[in-house]
């Protein structure tokens, strides 16, 4: 039998093979949160609105978390887009544990189509002068009907459609105290409007030229509902970035990790090998005492 010793280094070498492994599944460390408190991390999300803008804004609400960040700015300059899309950035901006404000910025900009849904999901909704939100009329990029029953099933299925656009926006709006007949209007009739009509008809909350000058507006504001709280903004850093450098942040985070892991996994194999190796070395003296203790038995026997 083997010894004590050689049996506590064989279960030494299992323990340590298991840690490695699990070790190995675990993100490698990010950058703390060196920036601690007082920071607005701003994100740009410009142009159509598709999966691309939803991984982005999933990346930004990780590192506002991970960075302490006080709120996360998502700057808006949209023609619209995938709803698809941007259901799943609302869902993303209703789950965020930091309060979101969308702000539909620069000046110029626009929050058109989806980029309503967008601006109405936020926890404050804020605009730049000279911008502009609205014409969110859904429609389907199918080919023309070939027959009149085929026009009026499509006739049906638009219905139906905008129907529940409608009822997905005036939910939005209804839950954040925005106006709810206004944003119906936007989806049915295609209105549009300025950024200070949206403010005077409360389908915003700020009226802001800047970041700076949105965040001195906002100490103070009462966030409703799960997030609710008391913004103190005044005092807060911006950082700023952009859609692709977050699209290109968390590719090179996907490649870190997956060179950690492999220098994990054949660091691993090498420690089993070596202290397998150790272990069988100390058994091997256990082993000769042994096989000479039979010896003598056999022979004590004749």
């Amino acid at each position: 039998m083997l010894s004590g010793a050689a049996s506590k280094a064989g279960w030494r070498a299992l323990l340590l093979a298991a840690a490695v492994v699990v070790i190995a599944w675990l993100p490698p460390a990010g950058g703390a949160a060196a920036q601690g408190g007082g920071l607005a991390y701003s994100v740009a999300v410009a142009g159509p609105i598709d999966q691309g803008s939803a991984r982005a804004l999933d990346r930004a609400i990780d590192v506002a978390r991970d960075r302490d960040a006080a709120v996360v700015i998502l700057r808006l300059d949209t023609p619209g887009g995938l709803l698809e899309s941007a259901r799943a950035m609302v869902r993303t901006i209703a789950a965020a544990p930091t309060p979101v404000i969308v702000y539909v910025h620069p000046s110029g900009g626009r929050a058109d189509s989806a980029g309503l849904i967008l601006t109405l999901a936020g926890d404050v909704a804020a605009m730049a002068p000279e911008t502009n939100i609205g014409s969110a009329t859904p429609f389907r990029d199918d080919p023309p009907p070939r027959t009149k029953t085929e026009a009026e099933l499509r006739r049906i299925l638009m219905r139906k459609y905008t129907n529940g656009f409608v009822a997905f926006a005036r939910t939005l709006a209804e839950d954040h105290g925005r106006n709810a007949d206004l944003t119906e209007r936007m989806i049915r009739d295609a209105e549009n409007v300025s950024a200070r009509s949206a403010r005077r008809e409360r389908l915003i909350e700020v009226l802001a030229p800047t970041e700076q000058a949105l965040l001195r507006s906002l100490d103070g504001f009462a966030v409703k509902g799960g997030k609710a709280q008391q913004l103190q903004t005044r005092d807060l850093q911006i950082e700023r970035v952009d859609e692709a450098a977050l699209l290109t942040a968390a590719s090179e985070d996907l490649e870190d990790s997956s060179l950690w892991r492999s220098f994990a996994y054949v660091f691993g194999a090498a420690a089993v090998i070596v202290l397998t190796i150790t272990a069988v070395s100390r058994a091997r003296p256990a082993w000769r005492r042994w096989r000479r203790k039979r010896r003598r038995m056999k022979l004590q026997r004749r």
